[in-house]
């Protein structure tokens, strides 16, 4: 890195606008990491209609819509549940009298183990009780949610009051779209999984609310957009200007990276001295800006590389975030409802995996079954005609996303090659996709 280098990085008005914006950072678990009872208590907290968010029982019901929608072959407790509480009895029932709690604690191993399920959902009017199990970082076994079958049928519905209550069990796991076909397998049939993007329907409704003054509802959003890919206006913002500036000064980003890890115990009368004492400096003062900064280094030098592998990709049919990057073919615009991509192919950071260098990567194929445009084809048809290239898709066809890996914990020339692969397949599926009827 040179000095003007440096000067120019300095002096960018895109670098004092992002400096700017997370000084107003709308959400505070950007500077905090929860742990996965932490995790818990906050979800306890969202889905709770009496609690301060002003949602009411909103967010019970994004929550039993959605779990409805991942039950596709469920068998046993869930089949019967949800073949009661359909969307629109879901939509049209009260659950203002339902609570969340997290105070049953169960015995397994015929009741000489300890154990507990992270959320129960009770609702003593429409007497309704979910099992939730919570997943934040360790992986599900089918064992192990076998165990906890048993342990509430025996330890809690077997009771008397709980003895006309419809019964379900709900795996949310952050990173199901990581898990591969043979692991959804293996897990059964006897429970619904659910990754957190149902909590997007909450946030897009608590940010209107916020838009209208209500800020009651910001925690609801700020936890929303800690989980799952969505964005408020100001954390997009926020993206595509970190995003930029990586893109403009790599050299200046390439230089911060290494003195981030320089403890202040280590420091010298030279740490601070010249052009590279100056950034030691500015890293110091504006910590949180220059984290933003170096997380998204791996994935903003994708973007090149990506246009580099194909040629024909346009700048429209490119969108990314902080950790992840997604591309869709020009067929799938002829598609589109509205101006949501129905069909596109992911790379996103696993986070896990990945160190400093070299990052790993994930590469996926992403189906949103609603936004497609029913005039222009049967979603059903071409669900049909792409699983023969991207096996699996053609499984659970009622639910709104359908995420399928295509690449797992790879390095970033080989998620670019999956990626280049992938979109060609994908291409070609789409334009000889047989017409609609």
């Amino acid at each position: 890195m040179e000095p003007t280098e440096l000067n120019a990085f300095l002096r960018d008005p895109k670098l004092l606008e992002l400096i700017e914006l997370n000084k107003t950072v709308d959400n505070v678990f950007e500077v905090t990491t929860l742990l996965e009872n932490q995790n818990s208590e906050v979800l306890a907290w969202c889905m709770n209609p009496n609690e301060g968010h002003s949602q009411g029982d909103g967010i019970i019901k994004d929550f039993l819509e959605a779990a409805h929608a991942a039950s596709d072959g469920c068998t046993y407790d869930n089949r019967k549940f949800f073949a009661k509480w359909t969307p629109g009895k879901i939509r049209t029932s009260s659950f203002g009298a339902a609570f969340v709690t997290r105070e049953f604690s169960i015995k397994g191993n015929g009741g000489t183990g300890n154990g507990r399920l992270d959320l129960f959902l009770v609702d003593p009017a429409n007497q309704i009780l979910v099992a939730i199990e919570n997943k934040v970082k360790a992986s599900l076994t089918a064992q192990q949610l076998e165990k906890y079958v048993r342990a509430v049928k025996e330890q809690i519905s077997s009771r008397r009051v709980f003895a006309d209550y419809d019964l379900a069990f709900v795996v949310l796991d952050q990173d199901l779209d990581a898990y591969k076909e043979k692991q959804l397998l293996e897990l059964g049939k006897r429970w619904t999984l659910l990754d957190y993007r149902w909590l997007e329907a909450s946030a897009s409704r608590a940010r209107f609310q916020l838009s209208r003054g209500n800020n009651s509802a910001q925690l609801l959003v700020a936890y929303c957009q800690s989980v799952t890919r969505w964005q408020s206006p100001i954390s997009e913002k926020i993206s595509d200007l970190a995003a930029d500036l990586v893109l403009t000064h790599q050299a200046v980003i390439s230089a911060m990276r290494p003195l981030k890890y320089k403890p202040l115990n280590k420091w010298t009368p030279a740490t601070l001295q010249g052009h590279l004492g100056e950034l030691t400096l500015f890293l110091a003062q504006n910590q949180h800006v220059c984290e933003k900064l170096l997380s998204v280094r791996g994935v903003a030098s994708l973007a090149p590389l990506l246009f580099k592998a194909i040629p024909t990709l346009s700048a429209e049919r490119v969108d990314q975030g902080t950790q992840w990057i997604s591309i869709t073919p020009p067929e799938t615009l002829e598609l589109m409802r509205d101006e949501v991509w129905p069909v596109y192919i992911t790379i996103y950071r696993v986070a896990k995996v990945s160190k400093p260098s070299p990052p790993r990567y994930n590469v996926r194929l992403d189906w949103d079954k609603n936004e497609f445009n029913v005039e222009k084809v049967s979603e059903t048809k071409l669900r049909f005609h792409l699983s023969k290239s991207f096996s699996g898709l053609e499984k659970f066809a009622s639910s709104q996303m359908r995420r399928i890996l295509l690449a797992e914990h790879v390095t970033p020339l080989q998620a670019i090659e999956s990626a280049a692969r992938n979109m060609k397949l994908l291409s070609f599926q789409i334009a000889n996709c047989p017409a609609p009827d």
